[in-house]
């Protein structure tokens, strides 16, 4: 007798993956961008990796991006392209930052003039607080924060839903 309540797909109520389930644009390599790129694959995720911010023509090369993660807050050229992704309505949009960087980070683009509505889309600091401090638990909490970003929900535990 098959037992299907451990099967991944069929026992667990998930869709079997016929596809990308997003893709995710991960900006600045360094080891959080490759643990936040195995586990983004891991999870059904397109990646890609670019090791310096695409200038705005490079950037419109890529296509459709459905998450964008800035993996060093003083990478050269990081602001502009949050500004970019911003404006061309990423839906996900992110930067690793402590939270006195992402406080000044967030007054500098509203003294540019952003308003609330476009910065509540930052994500800034990236991931959900988790309380992790090594690069694969730090990207696990981005790709959680991504997750349920796309899928409309806060990021709380199971049993609170």
């Amino acid at each position: 007798m098959s037992d299907t309540r451990h099967d991944p797909v069929r026992g667990s109520g998930a869709e079997p993956v016929t596809g990308p389930l997003g893709r995710l644009v991960v900006v600045f390599d360094n080891h959080i961008a490759r643990a936040l790129t195995a586990i983004a694959a891991a999870t059904g995720w397109e990646v890609t990796v670019l090791d310096e911010a695409p200038d705005a023509d490079a950037a419109g090369r890529l296509g459709h991006v459905d998450a964008l993660v800035v993996c060093n807050h003083d990478g050269e050229g990081a602001v502009e392209l949050l500004r970019g992704a911003l404006g061309a309505g990423v839906r996900y949009v992110a930067m690793m930052a402590s939270r006195h960087r992402s406080a000044g980070l967030l007054a500098q683009l509203r003294g540019e003039g952003l308003d609330d509505a476009t910065l509540t889309r930052l994500h800034v600091p990236a991931g959900l607080s988790i309380g992790g401090s090594s690069a694969g638990e730090i990207a696990l909490s981005v790709m959680a924060e991504v997750v349920a970003d796309v899928h409309g929900r806060p990021g709380t535990p199971m049993r609170a839903s």
